[in-house]
């Protein structure tokens, strides 16, 4: 009775030694495993934000391009308009803009989308000042004037410090 009590704890202790080693092997096994999916998941997430991040870039460029004062100027002036019409097309043009590159913030840092929101605010603003230190009835063309003036006194206008800021961001990316 002691032989096959000695042998049946041998075989109980060798396959428990396997249980234990099958346990250690497998789990060092999927724990390995797990690193390459997990890594090609980031690497197939990082090929399709990329391309929306870089889009988005491109878009908020192309924002600030056209809410820049001289460019609205340009694209908004006519001779026929006065001074109460013209601020009004400028600011709704930049609001209208605005409104269309508002889902770009998804993929834009917090400090780039701020800047960039701060660059609309500080525009209507700027047209807002000019628009105070004319009379309504005057010609645009005298708004052109002030505006222009107003920006050559800034130091530097918030849509070049917001357009510096997404051109870091897209060098971060290469």
């Amino acid at each position: 009775m002691e032989v096959f009590l000695f042998s049946l704890l041998k075989i109980i202790v060798a396959v428990g030694f396997l249980l234990v080693s099958a346990l250690v092997v497998l789990r060092y096994y999927f724990s390995h495993k797990k690193q390459p999916v997990q890594l090609q998941a980031q690497g197939e997430e990082q090929r399709i934000i990329l391309p929306l991040r870089l889009q988005a870039c491109e878009r908020i460029v192309l924002f600030l391009d056209r809410i820049a004062v001289n460019n609205l100027i340009m694209r908004i002036n006519r001779p026929e308009m006065n001074v109460l019409q013209f601020q009004a097309a400028l600011v709704g043009a930049i609001r209208e803009e605005f409104e269309y590159n508002l889902s770009q913030q998804l993929y834009l840092p917090s400090k780039a989308w701020g800047l960039v929101r701060n660059a609309k605010e500080e525009t209507i603003r700027l047209i807002n000042t000019a628009s105070m230190k004319i009379p309504e009835n005057a010609p645009s063309s005298e708004m052109v004037r002030v505006l222009l003036e107003l920006v050559l006194a800034e130091e530097k206008p918030a849509v070049d410090i917001a357009l510096e800021e997404v051109k870091r961001e897209i060098q971060k990316t290469f």
